[in-house]
């Protein structure tokens, strides 16, 4: 069966103490499902980014931090954050606790783990939820927490529980070398970059037990995550013949134990020359639009995915209500709707009819134009409904199904087929069967 969603997660860095435990944070757990990885010709080098998720070249971009995190920790990450404007026409606003509508969301806070929705993706979450998370015990002054413990005689090796509570009785005592890292890094996410060691060719990674085994003890992962996680490469087309940056600061650290060849590099403090020239020509200062730019259709206000049992017309009644604009260029674009049961799998079926991919679904296709503003069910029009005949859905024994409405976007010209543009599910809700 399909799982409902696939997430990337990112590898979080691992902090030693001197004459303490080795303790890995948890990971930077940036929920990237489904993500398009797309490589950029900006010279010699360049990053990873997702083409399809980058914001609109000149936009101010609300940020807001959701309750928590001291002065301090703010300035800092407001600071940091602010790196990336020097090099992309992009401003982030930071506005206060209280405003009702953002584009970015920051959670400060210990057991977080470091993570960011890429680019537009953040549009997939609610305004209640944050975009952004940071894990604020791993930006902590290790040092001179692990000095305050020894100044009390207690004697190695050392914990977190130890390190947390000094820092209730002694806060704001922080290691700005590694927020800084972090909080470029997650931007970085935010502004559409992704990682990069998804270079082909790159990193000739061991597959081997040992290097499973060691994400299986440190991050939790299984195979398939570790799979997708750490092996998974972009494909040739989007090399678009540039070369590897391993100065990137999208780039995490690699072991030279877990490479064939003995490949191995720290983590990377700065924004290398790669960086600042890839986000530069996608978010260019001195033109309208990228020249990088791809078919893309942004979804906004999405207020609700009402869906209607109806018996009077035997079948599943699916209106989304939203907001969308498309840019210059022309794709071509799916409005889908599938079920999944409670536990977040696709039903599957083996009709010709209402079949997405093997799953039952029912879709249209739009041919939108350039430039498109549109909105559907919005104002109590009725301009876009999705139906599923109920003879079209396997017996359900009484369970509850979900039903997941997503945007797909073809982009034919460069034969990259099924990009993901919207995300959105109901809460579980029975058929009438």
């Amino acid at each position: 069966m399909k799982k409902l969603v696939s997430v990337l997660t990112v590898l979080g860095i691992f902090i030693k103490f001197s004459n303490a435990q080795q303790l890995a944070p948890p990971p930077c757990t940036s929920d990237l499902s489904q993500a398009m990885f797309a490589e950029v010709d900006t010279a010699k080098d360049r990053g990873v980014s997702d083409n399809y998720h980058t914001w609109e070249n000149g936009i101010v971009l609300k940020v807001k931090f959701l309750p928590g995190g001291s002065k301090t920790l703010r300035d800092a990450v407001m600071r940091n954050a602010k790196e990336w404007e020097k090099y992309a026409n992009i401003t982030f606003n930071f506005v206060s606790d209280y405003e009702s509508k953002t584009d970015l969301r920051i959670q400060l806070g210990r057991g977080l783990g470091h993570n960011s929705a890429v680019g537009t993706e953040a549009r997939f979450r609610p305004q209640s939820k944050q975009t952004i998370n940071f894990d604020t015990l791993f930006f902590s002054n290790t040092d001179y927490y692990l000095a305050a413990i020894k100044r009390k005689g207690v004697s190695p090796p050392y914990n977190w529980n130890q390190i947390i509570a000094e820092m209730r009785t002694d806060p704001d005592h922080w290691n700005y070398r590694e927020m800084r890292r972090v909080v470029m890094h997650e931007f970085g996410h935010a502004l559409g970059l992704l990682h990069e060691q998804s270079y082909p060719g790159a990193i000739n990674w061991k597959k081997t037990d040992s290097v499973y085994n060691y994400y299986k003890q440190t991050q939790g992962w299984d195979k398939q995550k570790v799979d997708f996680n750490v092996f998974n490469v972009v494909g040739q087309f989007y090399t678009n013949g540039t070369n590897y940056d391993p100065k990137s600061i999208m780039h995490y650290a690699v072991r030279a134990w877990q490479t064939t060849d003995g490949y191995a590099m720290d983590d990377n403090f700065d924004l290398s020359e790669g960086d600042k020239k890839l986000i530069a020509a996608l978010y260019p200062k001195d033109k309208t639009e990228s020249e990088l730019i791809v078919p893309k259709v942004d979804i906004s206000n999405f207020t609700s995915l009402d869906v209607d049992n109806s018996v009077l017309r035997k079948g599943l009644v699916i209106r989304p209500s939203f907001d969308l604009k498309t840019n210059s260029k022309l794709g071509e674009v799916y409005m889908v709707a599938r079920l999944a049961d409670e536990d977040g799998y696709y039903i599957t079926t083996s009709s010709t009819y209402y079949n997405w991919g093997g799953t039952v679904a029912a879709y249209v296709k739009m041919n939108l134009l350039p430039d498109s503003d549109v909105s559907y069910n919005k104002n109590g029009n009725k301009n876009l409904e999705l139906f599923l005949p109920f003879d079209y859905i396997p017996q359900l024994a009484g369970k509850k199904v979900k039903v997941v409405f997503a945007v797909y976007l073809d982009d034919v010209a460069n034969k990259q087929m099924n990009k993901l543009m919207y995300f959105s599910m109901t809460e579980p809700l029975s058929v009438t069967q």
